[in-house]
């Protein structure tokens, strides 16, 4: 089984990991809009941070069903899931603050991108290399 993973009863195609990345990356896509509006002053839309919350999410349940499913995981890929949780944890921090009616610090945007981009970058390379 050339290109798949067979461990237990699973095996995986490493297509899998692609549509990951497609679904981070929107969610980046949509997070980079709301961080820009806040640079501005403007508050961003409530949906798109309803799109950015629900493509994370769904990308995170997905990596980490993905990553249970592999005999040995890659390590990029481990520490990937590792970010893109901190992320989650963060934008679930800002959430929370924005429901309360609380402006977000800076650096808790700050930190939750950067957590998301860096976690990011794990993800393509860890996927490049299967």
């Amino acid at each position: 089984m050339q290109g798949q993973w067979s461990g237990r009863d699973v095996s995986i195609d490493p297509v899998w990991f692609w549509v990951e990345g497609l679904g981070f990356g929107l969610a980046l896509s949509l997070g980079l809009g709301m961080a820009f509006r806040l640079l501005r002053g403007r508050v961003p839309r409530i949906g798109w941070g309803i799109l950015h919350a629900t493509f994370a999410t769904l990308a995170t349940i997905l990596l980490i069903v993905l990553l249970s499913g592999l005999p040995r995981p890659d390590l990029l890929l481990d520490d990937a899931a590792l970010f893109f949780a901190m992320a989650f944890l963060g934008g679930l921090t800002l959430a929370g603050l924005q429901v309360a009616g609380y402006r977000a610090p800076g650096v808790i945007v700050f930190l939750h991108g950067l957590f998301a981009a860096f976690a990011m970058v794990l993800l393509v390379v860890g996927a490049s290399r299967l």
